[in-house]
């Protein structure tokens, strides 16, 4: 129990904090926070109770909370009956007495997708039951969950599972998430922060993660869900007038469409940070994106979080010179001739084409993606997926990566001329690259 007898005098109280005594005994007037008692002759004596109230104050002062709307964060906690000297929930992820063994949670996991791959709302729900009966939400999410949807996802690329079990598997982890955020306390800090998709952007999981997890460390959060369009959100930002917005994009496409979104904030001058699987997987893409990193976990987004709020946002415009932004303009007229001129040279060979749709379509993406972003290299990665899309999808083992690549490049000279030859010319050489054995695309 803390001691509550007042025995330290002002000097070890200053000494114990940093405290400057003309601060404290301004606390003291304005506030009447702490409340010291007094010795026969007048002098200040303080509790150790005061000593921790003077810390906890400075700490809501670091985390750039004024003194007065950290005096009354701590009235109100008081009012409803809350210890606000009672340790509070660490802005990391995980703490070290909640790390779990990885055989303990496997069987979560394999029961899990079991069950939703199955449809079997029941007991995928029982077994989401019982994760949160054994571990925290952070625990629960990042370490069961998270994989759980992962691994399917993975399946469904190898054509084992049908995107309708995948979107089952993601419906119910939705449902929770949604429930867990309408529950979520009130507001404790004074940093407002809007996190959102850019537009095109489908995938929500990770943003509805990270609201969840900031709203759980009294974060005022406001979330915009998926596909946010470009053509209000710099009004809505205006409106909202946040300190931090945080954007998300799991695909090379949604990074282009995220970095469109940076760049016309720009004149709000609010900080962006951003995340998402793509910049994970492919760290190059960062180079193009003109926000803030977050980090690649949610405890590196944390910290970065804190350190933003600290950052003064700049306020200048972003100009980008992009050596493809003429071919860029053409490609988007032109995708769809090159489109039709792909399915008909791919006819004489055979080629099933109801297979192959979607891995043009992607790729055909992802080309105005990276040209957007000014670097065709950014592709590479994406095409070891179009060679998987091609492996899974009942394309003849004669039908290979390197034919369907120098087709593409040959439909799109053909469609668009010379000014096509930094584009064709980069496809022919993946397409040699491909056809050697002993070359390995990662």
């Amino acid at each position: 129990m803390m001691n509550e007898i007042a025995t330290y005098n002002l000097g070890t109280v200053l000494r114990e904090t940093g405290i400057n005594a003309d601060t404290l005994r301004a606390w003291e007037r304005r506030y009447g926070l702490p409340q010291p008692k007094r010795s026969e002759g007048g002098q200040r004596l303080y509790t150790q109770h005061d000593i921790e109230i003077i810390k906890w104050l400075l700490q809501r002062q670091k985390e750039s909370m004024r003194i007065g709307q950290a005096v009354k964060l701590w009235q109100t906690k008081r009012a409803q009956g809350e210890n606000p000297l009672r340790q509070e929930q660490p802005l990391s992820l995980i703490s070290e007495a909640e790390s779990t063994d990885q055989a303990y949670l496997t069987p979560f996991i394999e029961n899990w997708v079991s069950a939703c791959l199955s449809y079997d709302e029941m007991t995928a729900e029982q077994v989401a039951n019982d994760a949160f009966t054994h571990f925290s939400p952070e625990v629960a999410f990042t370490k069961i969950f998270l994989p759980s949807i992962r691994q399917i996802g993975e399946l469904w690329s190898q054509g084992k599972v049908t995107v309708q079990q995948e979107h089952f598997a993601s419906a119910l982890l939705m449902r929770r998430l949604d429930a867990l955020i309408t529950t979520s306390p009130a507001p404790t800090r004074p940093e407002k922060m809007i996190v959102a998709c850019p537009p095109k952007e489908e995938h929500t999981l990770s943003t509805l993660l990270l609201t969840f997890f900031l709203r759980r460390r009294g974060f005022q959060v406001v979330y915009l869900g998926t596909n946010v369009p470009l053509a209000e959100f710099k009004e809505t930002v205006e409106t909202i007038q946040p300190r931090l917005i945080l954007l998300a994009a799991q695909l090379l496409t949604t990074a282009a469409t995220l970095e469109e979104t940076i760049r016309a904030l720009s004149p709000c001058g609010v900080t962006v940070g951003y995340s998402g699987g793509i910049f994970n997987t492919s760290p190059a893409i960062r180079e193009h994106i003109s926000g803030e990193f977050l980090g690649a976990s949610f405890d590196e987004v944390f910290a970065n979080i804190e350190a933003l709020f600290r950052k003064k946002p700049d306020k200048s415009q972003i100009e980008v010179e992009n050596p493809y932004q003429k071919l860029l303009n053409e490609f988007e007229i032109a995708h769809i001739g090159i489109h039709a001129h792909l399915n008909q040279t791919l006819s004489k060979w055979n080629f099933p084409l109801k297979s192959l749709a979607e891995s043009t379509v992607f790729l055909s993406e992802a080309i105005a993606a990276c040209l957007y972003l000014g670097n065709l290299d950014l592709l590479q990665p994406e095409l070891d997926w179009v060679n998987t899309l091609l492996d899974h999808r009942d394309i003849k083992a004669d039908v290979r990566i390197e034919h369907y690549l120098r087709a593409y490049a040959n439909s799109t000279r053909e469609t668009m001329g010379n000014l096509a030859a930094p584009l064709v010319d980069w496809l022919e050489a993946q397409s040699l690259a491909y056809a050697m054995p002993e070359t390995k695309h990662t």
